[in-house]
């Protein structure tokens, strides 16, 4: 009985000691600190324009979300930028006395609707792309995919929402002015160019607002802000015509700093552009005469802004774009 047992402890420690066989190689995962890093932009933009429907068909969608396809959802997105320019132009005719009368009056009422749908038009583009992570936080977490879709989608509603704000403003401006010229075709390079530059600071609030929640509640009033030191409500030249300084007296009406404000700011030459080919751009706030053709070296300027624009934002959109969903 001895003998049995210690054989058959021998043959248990013998089969205990037999190396198993090697198993099938398995697929590790290593995880490494997070680095701030651009994807590899080839193949991101290849999956962009592949998923290209998905920002069009987000954007109808969105729009039919808010009842923006109705036609009292269209009256409003007419009639809001319209009261504003309507408040506005009461500020400055009645208590600037810069208004006049008759004619003069509804041409410097076109002159400010130039300048606020506009504005609106990249308030809008900035507001909307500042909102679409955090706003579609599930779609990230369980989706992958560019993420850069979410902003493109939204500044494709905000073009939606501006069209039927310039069939209104056609409609005032052929009112006043009774003719166009072949210098009105101007609008289309310098609507590209503004699309840009919104993009690109859509996209720059865009990633910051994941960190910065908060920011969501202050940007209106920072864009608010941003109105009155952009040459929407009065022309460029005008605010040059009220720092001079008046020859009897040697005063300026306005202190000479707020011209250079004016001048440093990078929408100015956007906004300045569509007063030059619309409404022109004289001593007055609004100078009589349509169609003129704009300043080369203010589109080049705006461009430039632009381009700087676009690139920062997506440089710190897409290269944050992997921790999204943890921030979340």
């Amino acid at each position: 009985m001895a003998t049995a047992t210690s054989e058959t402890g021998s043959v248990e420690e013998t089969r205990t000691k037999t190396p198993e066989p090697p198993r099938a190689t398995e697929q590790v995962h290593v995880f490494e600190p997070y680095r701030y890093a651009l994807p590899k932009l080839g193949p991101y933009f290849r999956d962009v324009w592949a998923r290209r429907q998905f920002a069009t068909h987000m954007a109808s969608s969105t729009l039919k979300g808010q009842h923006f396809d109705s036609f009292f959802g269209q009256f409003w997105l007419v009639l809001n930028p319209m009261l504003l320019a309507l408040v506005y132009f009461l500020l400055t005719s009645v208590l600037g006395g810069s208004g006049g009368a008759g004619a003069s009056a509804m041409a410097h009422f076109v002159g400010l609707l130039t300048g606020l749908f506009a504005f609106f038009y990249t308030r809008n583009v900035i507001q909307f792309a500042a909102s679409s992570i955090t706003g579609g936080g599930k779609m990230i977490i369980n989706m992958s995919f560019p993420k850069v879709l979410l902003p493109l989608s939204t500044t494709f509603t905000a073009m939606l929402t501006y069209f039927p704000t310039l069939l209104v403003y056609a409609c005032f401006y052929i009112g006043v002015h009774h003719s166009v010229t072949v210098n009105i075709l101007w609008v289309i390079p310098i609507f590209i160019i503004q699309t840009v530059f919104s993009f690109g600071l859509g996209l720059l609030f865009a990633a910051v607002t994941l960190y910065f929640r908060d920011m969501s509640t202050l940007l209106p009033y920072v864009l608010r802000i941003w109105m009155y030191i952009t040459p929407v409500l009065f022309s460029l030249n005008y605010i040059k015509s009220k720092t001079v300084p008046d020859p009897v007296t040697g005063k300026t009406s306005l202190p000479h700093w707020i011209l250079g404000v004016y001048k440093w700011d990078p929408f100015s030459p956007i906004i300045n552009s569509w007063n030059t080919v619309l409404v022109g751009n004289g001593s007055h706030p609004f100078a009589k005469g349509a169609s003129y053709a704009p300043q080369l070296s203010e589109l080049a300027v705006g461009a430039a802004c632009a381009i700087v624009a676009l690139v920062v934002g997506a440089w710190y959109f897409m290269s944050r774009e992997r921790e999204f969903a943890v921030r979340l």
